[in-house]
């Protein structure tokens, strides 16, 4: 039912529009790095009935920014690119050592996305295959939610992100990792320096020690 509820203002959106073209909600978003460009992945929200519970389909393109990468995902899709819902970003560790400012700033400008679509950065392996481990739709989201009120990681949505790198050009992202079980886990905190990221901080509560990117 939380998951229903979540998808019920897309569902709704089109009825009101009146669109003959049904609207594809993406849940999450994967960004890694290639010898070319970039990789996204998008974790998009299927669902067959009302009565059933929602479940992810993934997709991924290749590009040379997120203006080229989100256009060509809007051509694979059935429907209409529908960002409101997408409620993770991740980067992975090579993405993330380009300046990330450019992506937040336009993702900040997007009238689709949230401004409080929560960013992580990928210890370890690519965001893709994160974003793939956890087959529960809105399974990272929650995890990132719940990481932030307990303090064990940063509360730091898009919003927040893009003007702390805008007044100094440094922020602290949440970093996860696949733990030795395989399940997605909190892996300490991304620091980022000139808008780029410079190093992992370990520990189970905000700081500890430092680690090389």
């Amino acid at each position: 039912m939380k998951l229903l509820a979540k998808l019920l203002p897309a569902i709704a959106l089109v009825a009101l529009c009146g669109c003959s073209r049904e609207v594809s909600p993406v849940s999450a978003l994967a960004l890694d790095k290639t010898e070319s460009g970039y990789r996204l992945t998008a974790e998009v929200v299927r669902q067959d009935s009302l009565d059933d519970a929602a479940s992810p389909a993934y997709l991924t393109v290749s590009g040379s920014d997120m203006p080229d990468l989100l256009q060509r995902l809007s051509n694979l899709l059935p429907g209409e690119l529908y960002l409101s819902h997408a409620q993770v970003l991740l980067l992975g560790e090579t993405a993330a050592e380009d300046s990330i400012l450019p992506l937040a700033d336009y993702l900040c400008t997007e009238n689709d996305v949230r401004l409080s679509l929560r960013v992580a950065v990928v210890r370890g392996g690519t965001a893709a295959d994160l974003m793939r481990n956890d087959d529960e739709v809105y399974a990272l989201s929650e995890l990132l939610e719940r990481a932030a009120r307990e303090g064990t990681l940063p509360d730091m949505p898009l919003y927040r992100a893009a003007e702390v790198l805008h007044a100094s050009g440094t922020a602290i992202l949440p970093a996860l990792t696949l733990d030795e079980f395989e399940q997605t886990a909190p892996a300490g905190t991304a620091v980022f320096a000139n808008s780029q990221l410079s190093c992992f901080l370990d520990g189970g509560e905000i700081g500890g020690g430092e680690t090389g990117a």
